[in-house]
């Protein structure tokens, strides 16, 4: 038997970094969105372990299957949007593999999800997508870890996002002592706003805003937010030089000299799309 799964990417608009006693507690709050682009994973027995498709190295799956126990599967991976740009490909691409390897052996899902979220979390690849592309929406992590809590929205929003700049290595924003303080100051902020106001304009606004408090955005960043934003709701995707903003025509057309996507917010969250046989 052969199971297909699929995973929604996910953009971050702002977060707090949350260090626990292990993996599990480890996580962030912050607010953000599922894409209806993201990972699709293949899985079938196989005599060894083997991870192919465009997910680079594959090391955070290869850390999420031995976590589980597994050594025996041929996973295929294909990511519908660049890593290391604040899409969630590393968590998302980890998760269908994850969930379509527990469909494929009858494991419980929340195996898989706790699988993706540790791996995720001691590769250094992100600290939250996994559990936010689990479930789907507009959603606020409002508890860090696997065991936190999560409130999602219900939102049907038609986004474009954008590639504007090199990748930005999540490790090297939240391993750096002095950047997380701010981004902790900033996060909490932004947090209390967005909560007043759970909307994806002002998840956008709040974006902006935190990108250039924190000093994650770059000059570059900066003026690409600010002309954007003269247009209508646009924010950065987190970790990323990339952006997210509302579909606009006018928005389209001054986004159409990057690498751009169009695609909508995703309610499903990950799911299990096929069994097939042989």
């Amino acid at each position: 038997m052969r199971v297909l799964a699929f995973s929604p990417g996910h953009i971050t608009g702002f977060f707090e970094i949350c260090r626990g006693e292990d993996e599990i507690s480890t996580g962030s709050r912050g607010a953000g969105f599922s894409l209806s682009l993201g990972s699709y994973a293949e899985v079938k027995g196989s005599k060894e372990m083997i991870i192919e498709g465009n997910m680079g190295e594959g090391e955070v799956t290869r850390d999420a299957l031995h976590i589980l126990g597994i050594k025996n599967v041929r996973v295929k991976i294909r990511n519908q949007m660049p890593l290391s740009q604040g899409f969630g490909m590393s968590a998302s691409s980890t998760l269908a593999a994850t969930l379509a390897t527990c469909h494929l052996l009858s494991l419980p899902y929340e195996r898989a999800l706790e699988a993706a979220h540790v791996a995720e979390v001691r590769m250094g690849g992100g600290l939250g997508d996994a559990i936010a592309s689990f479930y789907g929406g507009l959603e606020m992590r409002l508890a860090p870890g696997l065991k936190g809590r999560i409130k999602v929205v219900e939102e049907r929003a038609r986004i474009l996002v954008a590639v504007v700049g090199e990748p930005i290595k999540t490790r090297g924003i939240i391993e750096n002592g002095e950047m997380v303080e701010r981004i902790n100051e900033e996060g909490r902020e932004a947090m209390k706003s967005f909560l007043r106001e759970p909307t994806f304009d002002n998840l956008a606004l709040l974006s902006r805003e935190f990108a250039i408090s924190t000093g994650i955005a770059d000059e570059r960043m900066k003026r690409i937010l600010r002309n954007g934003e003269r247009i209508g709701s646009i924010g950065m995707c987190m970790l990323g030089n990339a952006v997210f903003a509302e579909y606009s025509k006018e928005m389209r057309r001054f986004l159409s000299g990057f690498q751009h996507y169009e695609c909508f917010i995703d309610n499903g969250g990950a799911r299990i799309l096929a069994s097939l046989f042989p």
